[in-house]
């Protein structure tokens, strides 16, 4: 958005809301001189808020960091997922599937990830839209289009924006053509086959405005059997008349990733490209189709609305080991020794399996909001109420091919499917239905021209069906409801600097999947086949929030303005869900794991002028578990000594996968008007490995990625870039798990860890022109 229409629509909102008169705009504002004005930023306080009807930054409650198109271009990632773990306090990825581009984001020791099976505390909205997907509430970062981002929101805990908020939520505002115009082409090259290239074009013309992006990557990626194609497409027509605008979007990808997950750390000392068990392959498919519009009511009652359509798709094959074995017969044994109807087709070959699975999810859903800023008593005020309804559908099949696996951990398939009426893995076809309704409310009320208080709450109710296409054993479901209230205020210390604090409560609801596999006496493998189970709770979140936040300026040392924030915050969960693997090879369930605990600090300070942008960030997050607790881990060490298939783990362990602490900073500089270079570095202490939740076998070893980018502006329109993704070619391990060291018999293991290192030093040239 273009410097003078924000200062236009920072403009009206102020007027509208009464914060400053409309005749001090006009005095303040005078024609052509807008750029002078101090830029106030307008964030998003609820799902369907954008900047022109958001709230200041300086009356939220509670830690907010917001970062526009620049800021995410300049990070020159492929993804939002990876441009925010560059820069936004907290977020780390977590590099579960092995596959850079199918990231998994921790914010402040909550997931959003598109891992079917991980417990989801993040809620995740694209122009209003909640995009957490119906079967698992799983966040597919590779369907969103980067280049088409005009904004981005991290927020703590809030209630408004609905389930999975329990740790945070983020807001994704995409581009149209009122807010960007023109054509930029984008062509990239580099390691592993890298073939990247993006467009975006936009035009206004009168009343109407049309947008679209196009994106596509291929990479023959860094490990064995791990290649990864992209396509995504966005596109936006947009109407604006006097008092309403209105857009329709479409947004379509079709993705393929080798994905290949963590390997044994014996493994990986050999040789880092190493893989265990292929093929492990996915495929996604999106088309959304959307429809939001907004209007001005009166002076001081406005509207916001969307309806849309969304329909994803995932297959996903999954080779694996198997208890099944030769025995004396002509069939296989299984786990148990018992004789099964699956031939031996090769005495005494190690036996294994291809896992598959079809989903396909069709969710529709419309929300509405209306904000009043009538002041209340000569105060200023601002009434947010809002209501949605979220209803999906999907349809889940699973099978099992038995298959032989090769020296090279290849499992080759065989014609004999896995139909054994006593395995714990049998065929599933079932359909699962969720319906979501919500009914909020927020008001944020100037108690003097320092001091806002802001209430608020939401009634989150859960109705989730599931049908047995085959057998009635997966029949079942349940119903969840909650109000989660919220309250928070704010307070001008200086004009410089204001203090906050808030209190918040959020609930999730459990997913189809996690009620279809509750049960540790029936295991199942996740997220590949399920059985019928007892009920899972409801994961409640109690937050509570405070800081300080401002900005400065040292004329005399540099020109430009520094802001900076510096919090403290602690969420408790009830009844936390989570993901346990079973004594059965393969298997897993998943339970109420009674309290966790987040609770830690977060600083950040930005600098910006006319040729230097800078940043530097602090996270310290204190994950634990409040309860004692018996999980299963039956590829724990200890567990494996006593002849046992879980752990018990006491009040004050850490939970696993979340690092203590994250440190990041960055910096871009224009050498002159032509040449710029950067760079940032990360850095993320160690964590105790998936299974390690009694913390006995230390952490993975901290860590620190560089990444350096340069650029030259050859003409006005065509600019040339270089990129050094980890640039000191550093190999830490990023994600860690315990495995079966006895599970294949001609590749015996000594050390019972498995993990996924960080991506190699890679170098990119590219090339953009801007018309």
């Amino acid at each position: 958005m273009s410097g003078p229409v924000k200062t236009k629509i920072l403009l009206s909102f102020l007027a509208s809301t009464a914060v400053i008169p409309r005749t001090a705009l006009a005095q303040s504002a005078p024609a052509g001189r807008t750029e002078t004005l101090q830029t106030i930023e307008v964030v998003a306080d609820s799902p369907l808020a954008a900047p022109d009807t958001g709230v200041l930054r300086e009356k939220v409650p509670a830690a907010v960091h917001t970062f526009d198109s620049q800021d995410i271009a300049e990070t020159k990632q492929d993804g939002l997922a990876e441009a925010l773990a560059r820069r936004a306090p907290g977020v780390t990825i977590i590099d579960t599937t092995g596959n850079a581009f199918q990231p998994a984001v921790d914010y402040r020791g909550f997931s959003a990830s598109p891992v079917v099976g991980t417990p989801q505390g993040v809620a995740v909205y694209q122009n209003g839209v909640r995009i957490n997907e119906a079967w698992g509430d799983t966040v597919n970062w590779d369907l969103i289009p980067t280049v088409a981002i005009d904004r981005t929101t991290v927020l703590g805990a809030n209630p408004v924006f609905g389930l999975n908020a329990i740790g945070g939520a983020v807001t994704i505002d995409m581009k149209n053509g009122f807010s960007w115009q023109g054509l930029e082409i984008d062509a990239r090259f580099g390691s592993r086959m890298r073939r990247q290239g993006s467009m975006q074009w936009g035009v206004q013309k009168d009343n109407w405005s049309s947008y679209l992006a196009l994106e596509g990557v291929g990479d023959n990626g860094w490990r064995y059997f791990s290649p990864t194609t992209i396509r995504r497409l966005y596109g936006d027509i947009g109407y604006r008349a006097e008092g309403a605008e209105i857009h329709a979007t479409l947004g379509l990808a079709s993705n393929r990733f080798g994905a290949s997950g963590p390997a044994p750390v014996d493994m990986i000392n050999i040789d880092p490209r190493a893989i265990y068990t292929s093929p492990q392959t996915t495929k996604n498919t999106l088309a959304q189709f959307a429809l939001n519009g907004a209007f001005d009511i009166s002076p001081t009652w406005k509207a916001k609305a969307n309806a849309y359509y969304r329909a994803f798709d995932q297959a996903h094959v999954d080779g694996n080991t198997t208890d099944f074995q030769s025995c004396a017969g002509a069939t296989l044994c299984d786990g148990n020794g018992n004789a099964t109807s699956i031939p031996d087709f090769v005495p005494g070959a190690s036996y294994s399996a291809l896992d598959r699975t079809w989903t396909r999810s069709r969710t529709v859903g419309a929300s509405a909001q209306a904000t009043n800023t009538d002041g209340t008593f000569e105060h200023g005020n601002r009434l947010t109420i809002g209501a949605s309804l979220d209803r999906g559908w999907t349809k889940f099949d699973a099978s099992e091919q038995i298959g032989l696996l090769l020296p090279n951990l290849v499992v080759a398939g065989l014609p004999w499917m896995n139909n054994e009426p006593a395995n714990d893995v049998q065929p599933v076809s079932l359909k699962a239905s969720n319906t979501y309704y919500g009914v909020y409310a927020q008001d944020a009320f100037d108690v003097t021209g320092r001091l806002t208080v802001t209430v608020g709450g939401r009634y989150n109710l859960a109705k989730i069906g599931l049908y047995d296409r085959l057998t009635t054993a997966l029949n079942g479901g349940g119903i969840y409801g909650r109000f989660n209230p919220s309250a928070g205020a704010t307070f001008k210390l200086t004009p410089d600097l204001s203090i906050y604090a808030d209190y918040a409560e959020a609930n999730r609801a459990p997913t189809p999947l996690e009620l279809g596999c509750a049960d540790a006496s029936r295991p199942c493998m996740i997220d590949n086949f399920l059985v019928s189970d007892p009920p899972l709770k409801q994961v409640v979140s109690r937050t509570v929030e405070a800081g300080l936040r401002g900005n400065f300026t040292l004329a005399r040392l540099a020109p430009g303005k520094f802001e900076w924030q510096a919090g403290l915050y602690r969420t408790l969960n009830s009844d936390d869900i989570l993901n346990v693997p079973s004594a059965i090879t393969g298997l897993g369930y998943f339970v109420n794991a009674g309290h966790t605990r987040r609770q830690g600090v977060e600083a950040s300070l930005t600098y910006r002028d006319d040729r230097l942008t800078a940043y530097a960030n602090y996270t310290l997050t204190d994950a634990t578990f409040r309860d004692a607790v018996r999980l299963g881990s039956p590829n724990n060490p200890l567990a494996i000594a006593l002849g046992l298939g879980s752990v018990m783990v006491t009040p004050g362990a850490r939970l696993a996968s979340v690092p203590a602490h994250r440190l990041k900073a960055g910096a871009d500089y224009a050498v002159t008007p032509q040449w710029k270079i950067g760079g940032d570095v990360t850095y993320a202490s160690g964590s105790y490995v998936r299974g390690d939740e009694i913390n006995l076998f230390g952490r993975t070893s901290g860590y620190a990625l560089v990444n350096l980018r340069t650029s030259y502006q050859l003409t006005k329109g065509l600019q040339i870039y270089g990129i050094v993704e980890n640039a000191l070619n550093a190999r830490p391990a990023t994600f860690g798990t315990f495995f079966n060291t006895t599970q294949i018999a001609f590749a015996p293991f000594v050390n019972p860890r498995s993990v996924s290192l960080a991506p190699p030093l890679s170098a990119y040239i590219g090339a953009k022109y801007a018309f």
